[in-house]
């Protein structure tokens, strides 16, 4: 009869490769100048259309390495603003830096890039506690799918802004 080492003297054996493997899963993702010119498509103003009140996102580029965008509610004659973010790399990092109004103190939170597929940009603050993850979709030239989610409580939540670009 044929015996098996058991699962704990393979991982003895193994501890190495298991090391790697974990470290894997711990790194974060790195990305290029490159990487960050694929986010041009932000630059110009947005449009959600809301019974609540339309939503409108304006970005521009500070610089080679940031974009500055804003967003507010306009609702009648009321406007209401809602974040002021900075878009930007710092060495091999993407961050999604948003200060929204009367939140964390006025202070920035920031979620890094961790991937891109096509037009869409997914980056994470698992640290945070609503949302962990936003997500930005260039579907076409004017047309931007953007999304939070989360857990609050022991709920998955996600709300989402369909954007259309008027300038």
């Amino acid at each position: 009869m044929r015996t098996y080492p058991s699962l704990l003297e393979v991982v003895k054996g193994k501890q190495w490769v298991l090391l790697l493997v974990l470290c894997g899963f711990s790194q974060e993702s790195t990305f290029t100048q490159s990487d960050f010119e694929k986010l041009r498509p932000i630059v110009g103003s947005w449009l959600n259309k809301r019974a609540r009140g339309d939503i409108y996102e304006t970005w521009a580029r500070r610089s080679e390495k940031e974009f500055a965008g804003m967003s507010y509610t306009l609702a009648g004659a009321d406007t209401t603003p809602l974040e002021k973010v900075s878009l930007y790399i710092s060495g091999t990092q993407i961050v999604y830096a948003p200060v929204a109004a009367g939140q964390n103190q006025e202070k920035e939170v920031l979620f890094k890039l961790k991937t891109i597929e096509g037009g869409r940009f997914v980056f994470e603050n698992l640290n945070h506690d609503f949302p962990k993850r936003i997500v930005y979709d260039f579907r076409s030239n004017d047309s931007l799918y953007a999304h939070i989610e989360g857990q609050v409580g022991s709920r998955q939540r996600r709300v989402d802004y369909p954007y259309r670009r008027i300038h």
